[in-house]
């Protein structure tokens, strides 16, 4: 199965994602950012990564899932807890402009949000929802993301098993506190 990880990343959280995802699948597989991708023919699987940008995918992930056919995966960042209602939005807008694929799994995670834009984000009125969120973002994605991550490649039948590096206990930084 040939296999193509796409992703848009702002402040590293998604190509950190992004490289992980790479990493778990099989054989045949090609990575690149979204501004160098090729076109999404010819694989069998597209693995498409973006940030949420007001609630949305950034702009360059929405112009490539526009052009997705065939089956697609969508994985996503962001200071929204994983389980919030702005986060989960999100992927579906993302679903929603990849109208001509079929979605075989999605997968999000906070990712840490750079102090600079907490600051603006506090400044706008209203606020945004994901601002509340923010603070717990430091750090991820990290290794119960990635955890996570390999079981829903697994759910959606892109690789088998958890890598190896990651079987054991999960260090998540909080033996340092």
């Amino acid at each position: 199965m040939k296999k193509l990880v796409v992703y848009s990343s702002a402040g590293g959280n998604t190509k950190k994602l992004a490289e992980e995802l790479f990493k778990q699948l099989g054989d045949d597989k090609e990575i690149a950012s979204v501004n160098d991708a090729p076109a999404p023919a010819g694989y069998d699987v597209v693995c498409v990564g973006f940030w949420l940008k007001g609630g949305k995918p950034d702009p360059a992930a929405q112009e490539y899932l526009k052009k997705c056919s065939g089956k697609i995966f969508l994985f996503a960042t962001h200071g929204a807890a994983a389980d919030s209602n702005h986060a989960k939005m999100g992927v579906n807008k993302a679903e929603e402009l990849a109208a001509n694929a079929t979605v075989i799994g999605r997968f999000s995670c906070q990712g840490e949000v750079p102090a600079k834009v907490m600051e603006t984000a506090a400044g706008k009125d209203p606020q945004p929802p994901w601002l509340a969120d923010a603070p717990a973002a430091k750090g991820h994605p990290n290794g119960s993301d990635f955890m996570n991550l390999s079981e829903v490649l697994i759910s959606a039948g892109l690789t088998t098993e958890a890598p190896d590096s990651h079987k054991g206990p999960v260090v998540d930084g909080s033996h340092a506190m």
